[in-house]
């Protein structure tokens, strides 16, 4: 590890990034970090296994700024960058940066502020992200007001989150560093799930504080409303948070994501997979006239 903070003191935030094969889009989010109001910070980045400069991207930042700390694993599973980087993490709150996202300079400032006034909340402070196209022109807004009492269930319906908005605190993610815990590491949308299920939201409000921006077309994983890692993260929640929602109400959704995959994969070309899916939304439904229809279309054209 690179960059060990001088002085011994402690930073108020620890910012955990896990990442790899990002070389070339490392630079903003670094610097948009290294431009926080709020400085009092460490950065803990780790590689997991990247075949690009990525390393020594970060390398290069640590050796110029005690703040950031660089770790190097060969494995690419995301949960044991994060379970490592937890494990070093000092701050007494926590915050997940990624390659495709750009904070604003008041980002934790706002949010360590807002989490300061509310010393009974547990949990996380969300702010409002706007979604850039590939122009980085504004295509849509992630809403700044989600309540607590709602959030699950809305993210059961479709992402309405993304890690690199939250600021929690350390305590809140200790349960997950125990044997056991890895799917909710190494899945981003089971991961916001938990966290929206087990803390309460403050809302930031204000203004955008975080821009997302594709990388080669992509958005960050938990913006895929049909992603494979979203169908198994909502069937894990379901099986492993008993009452996290409503069962008719899960159901619901979990046939309205099978559905919506099965389209998806034909849309791009496929069909054996999009047989599957439109199968498991009967599954859960049997009597929507959707998912029959979207069935029969696959069996009797192909499409």
């Amino acid at each position: 590890m690179s960059g060990d903070r001088q002085g011994g003191e402690k930073p108020l935030v620890s910012l955990i990034l896990v990442t790899a094969n990002r070389a070339e889009w490392l630079g903003d989010v670094l610097d948009a970090i290294q431009a926080q109001q709020e400085d009092r910070w460490e950065l803990i980045a780790v590689d997991c296994g990247s075949q690009d400069a990525t390393l020594e991207v970060l390398e290069a930042r640590a050796a110029g700024d005690f703040r950031v700390r660089v770790q190097s694993i060969k494995e690419t599973d995301k949960a044991i960058g994060r379970r490592q980087a937890l494990s070093k993490a000092r701050g007494q709150y926590l915050a997940f940066p990624d390659p495709n996202s750009l904070w604003s300079p008041g980002f934790l400032t706002q949010l360590c502020k807002k989490l300061d006034q509310s010393p009974e909340k547990t949990g996380i402070t969300c702010a409002p992200s706007d979604i850039l196209g590939s122009g980085d022109e504004v295509c849509w807004t992630l809403p700044g007001d989600a309540r607590h009492q709602t959030m699950v269930q809305d993210l059961f319906e479709k992402p309405q989150l993304v890690l690199s908005a939250l600021l929690i605190r350390r305590k809140v993610l200790k349960p997950l560093e125990k044997t056991g815990m890895r799917f909710w590491l190494a899945n981003d949308h089971a991961l916001l799930i938990w966290l929206t299920c087990k803390t309460a939201i403050q809302p930031c409000g204000g203004t955008s504080l975080v821009n997302i921006r594709p990388i080669e077309g992509q958005y960050p994983a938990c913006l895929d409303p049909v992603s494979e890692a979203r169908g198994e993260a909502l069937e894990y929640a379901l099986e492993n948070l008993p009452g996290v929602v409503p069962s008719r109400f899960a159901r619901r959704c979990l046939a309205g994501f099978y559905r919506g995959r099965s389209v998806s994969i034909v849309v791009n070309g496929g069909t054996g997979d999009a047989l599957g899916c439109a199968l498991r939304a009967l599954m859960y439904r049997p009597l929507w006239p959707r998912a029959w229809k979207q069935l029969l279309s696959i069996v009797v054209r192909g499409h």
